[in-house]
Parts: C-alpha cells; sequence; structure tokens
C-alpha cells in the first residue's frame, strides 16, 4: 500500500474542533477507511484535542498539529502541541460502577481514547508534547475488479 498522510495545523480553540472533526472524516474517506470507525476515530480525536485546549493550554487554546496517516492498513493519528505536559499514569481510571448522578462531569477523555484506540502512546519533551493514536487493520481491503473473461483470437 502507498503511503497516505495528510496534516492539519492551526491555533486551535474549542471553536476550531468542527474543523478538526471535518479533516479527520475527509482523511478517513480519502483513505478507505472502514466507515464503520469513522466515529470511534472521530471521538478520540475529539477528546485528546480537546484535552489539549482545555488543559495543555488552559482554555485559550494554541497550536496544535494533527497528523493522519496510514501504515500496512493501520491508522496512526498523532497530535502535536507545545502546552503543559502531564503524566497520563497520574490519571485516575474513572469508576464506571457508580450511578450517573454521583459521578463528577468530565474526566472520561483519556478512558475513552485508550478504549477506543487500539495502541496510545505518549511523548513529553521540554518544546513539543506528542500524542500517537494508532487503530489497527482500518483500512477496507480495495476491492479488485473482476476480470471478464477474454476471447482468444484462435478459437
Amino acid at each position: 500500500m502507498s503511503p497516505f498522510q495528510r496534516e492539519l495545523a492551526l491555533n486551535a480553540t474549542m471553536a476550531d474542533m468542527p474543523a478538526i472533526l471535518s479533516f479527520v472524516e475527509a482523511a478517513c474517506v480519502d483513505a478507505s477507511v472502514n466507515p464503520a470507525l469513522l466515529f470511534d476515530l472521530q471521538l478520540a480525536v475529539e477528546e485528546a484535542c480537546s484535552n489539549v485546549i482545555e488543559h495543555a493550554y488552559r482554555g485559550h487554546g494554541g497550536y496544535l498539529r494533527v497528523r493522519f496517516e496510514i501504515a500496512d492498513g493501520d491508522v496512526m493519528i498523532t497530535l502535536h502541541d507545545h502546552g503543559r505536559a502531564f503524566n497520563p499514569k497520574q490519571v485516575a481510571a474513572p469508576n464506571l460502577s457508580l450511578p450517573l448522578h454521583r459521578r463528577p462531569v468530565g474526566g472520561l477523555g483519556l478512558h475513552l481514547i485508550r478504549t477506543l484506540m487500539d495502541d496510545v502512546r505518549f511523548d513529553f519533551a521540554p518544546d513539543q508534547n506528542t500524542l500517537v493514536m494508532i487503530k489497527r487493520n482500518a483500512v477496507v481491503a480495495a476491492s479488485l475488479p473482476r476480470e471478464e473473461p477474454r476471447e482468444d483470437a484462435d478459437g
């Protein structure tokens, strides 16, 4: 399969979320990603971007680059930002056994990302944060055109 890559870079605020989700949808269509996975991919990206805007940039927005790639049938979505870093290991798993009225508002983003994606990796450098989310076997195998029977010239 030939390499496929799309990239979107912007000074992101929450108002940019529809554009980011449209970018993911268009990349999925262009890359022949299984349509049944579109919602999961968009939700994972929405949660990740929302977390960057709300937490890394404290709600004020800032530089965000979203890269969408296909490699060996897998979707790899990478987010780069220059906001405040965090330690994902210190984020407590939500208590999903509590009744809804007793659960705190928010706090499901990282849980959803990890649930929806097959692999989630963080890298925090002094000047850049990177999140890589991978969905395995996401590309629909191209259907090959059926060959029409050929008539031989000899008979």
